[in-house]
């Protein structure tokens, strides 16, 4: 688990000279306060509307360095949407995605984490992080093909 997400992204973006303006402070603390998952268009929206004037161009940086800092995640549905989320508090991110509405289900299996890792031990591969992504149709959208 991540200490302090804000102290992670100052000391990531000193070692990348560049700067932890108040902008990049204020975007990031609330992404580490959103726990679902987010559109940018849709967290631009919700920072306008709490009365934060950011610029569209900032928010996309920010989020482009966040992601470099692994500090979010970027998760693309199979029509190409973009949503993102914050990856503070594990290094391991697995995922069921509807191709049918787009729904994203958070994946968490002991057994699937004890495989892969007894995998990497066998072929003495070191994992930084996880991510893993099933496609397929959720219950509620295979029930309406039904």
């Amino acid at each position: 688990m991540k200490k302090d997400p804000n102290a992670e992204f100052k000391s990531f973006l000193e070692k990348t000279g560049s700067r932890y303006s108040t902008q990049k402070q204020r975007i990031a603390s609330a992404l580490f306060n959103t726990s679902a998952h987010f559109e940018i268009e849709d967290f631009i929206v919700t920072m306008r509307k709490e009365g934060q004037d950011l610029s569209r161009a900032t928010i996309y940086r920010t989020v482009k360095q966040l992601l470099e800092a692994q500090l979010i995640q970027k998760i693309t549905t199979q029509d190409g949407k973009v949503f993102y989320e914050r990856n503070i508090e594990t290094h391991q991110h697995d995922h069921l995605i509807c191709s049918e509405c787009g729904s994203i289900f958070e994946l968490v299996s002991e057994k699937i984490t004890d495989y892969i890792d007894r995998y990497c031990e066998k072929i003495n591969f070191k994992p930084d992080y996880r991510s893993l992504h099933i496609y397929g149709v959720c219950n509620r959208c295979n029930t309406n093909n039904g």
